[in-house]
């Protein structure tokens, strides 16, 4: 019983630590505390795996050089992906879903899966991860063996996925870097995959990175044009894009919500300095946002 009650004020002091003072451990409990509460007996604890490539981490999210030493830690690695996790399943519950329903999640552009890894606690669901960079795909495949991994395209579409085969989908910081001419098709892919009421998660850079990224001219030019659009060869890029040779793709709110708006129910906006999106799969497409 002591035990027990210096346990119950351990956690109680940890639940009150500002979220950057948070170990990963602590992350971890938090996250598993939460899952286990909605999934009962269909919650089991898991190993995390290992720690993503350095060299792969690297090129999917890391914004500066001076940040690297630290994405790549693995105190940063899990504690950001517990918490990020465990913040992304609350906001589902506030917006009705219910975790003990679901039968498959996906993500696009799942690099090493630091995210989808803890999805791995819902007993009996199917998770699926895909990426374009096959390196990605290959450690993916050697470390997280209980995990279904495909190599996508540059375009759509997935060739490993039905018409409405998951009830859930993800797409962390990867239309952060889709060329516009591409938004549309895989946007329409994420809408065909997902089944009928199905929620898509996703984001875009927000105001408060497109104030960092960005100098006062490119920021007038967003504003008048709606959309941004910087290469790898530009010293404004972030590490990952010039890494990768990609693209930072910058959008006003009015531009996300007409392109987005276009194939899914908007549920929600939340800015942060990755604007997060909560879309919906209405049951016709022609519905279109609330």
């Amino acid at each position: 019983m002591i035990t027990d009650v210096k346990t119950y004020l351990r956690r109680k002091l940890v639940d009150k630590k500002p979220r950057s003072a948070l170990t990963a451990r602590e992350a971890r409990r938090q996250f598993e505390d939460y899952t286990q509460s909605l999934l009962g007996h269909f919650f089991r604890r898991i190993d995390p795996g290992p720690v993503g490539d350095e060299e792969l981490i690297k090129r999917t999210a890391v914004l500066k050089a001076e940040d690297v030493q630290d994405r790549t830690s693995p105190e940063t690695y899990f504690r950001s992906g517990y918490l990020q996790m465990l913040d992304w399943l609350k906001l589902l519950e506030t917006h009705g879903v219910n975790l003990r329903t679901i039968g498959a999640v996906f993500e696009l552009g799942c690099g090493t899966a630091r995210l989808l890894r803890h999805l791995r606690c819902m007993d009996g669901v199917r998770l699926v991860g895909s990426d374009v960079n096959r390196e990605m795909i290959d450690w993916c495949r050697k470390n997280l063996p209980d995990i279904e991994f495909f190599e996508n395209g540059l375009e759509p579409p997935l060739e490993f996925a039905e018409e409405a085969s998951f009830d859930l989908a993800f797409a962390n910081s990867v239309f952060t870097h889709i060329p516009l001419d591409l938004q549309g098709p895989w946007i329409g892919e994420l809408q065909r995959v997902l089944r009928p009421g199905g929620i898509l998660l996703c984001n875009v850079i927000g105001r408060v990175l497109q104030e960092k990224m960005l100098g006062r001219k490119d920021l007038e030019t967003l504003r008048k044009e709606g959309h941004l659009t910087i290469d790898s060869n530009s010293e404004k890029a972030s590490l990952s894009t010039r890494l990768i040779g990609s693209w930072d793709v910058f959008q006003t709110r009015q531009e996300v919500l007409k392109a987005f708006g276009a194939y899914f129910i908007v549920r929600d906006y939340l800015p942060k300095p990755l604007d997060l999106l909560v879309l919906e799969k209405a049951s016709t497409r022609s519905s279109g946002r609330e």
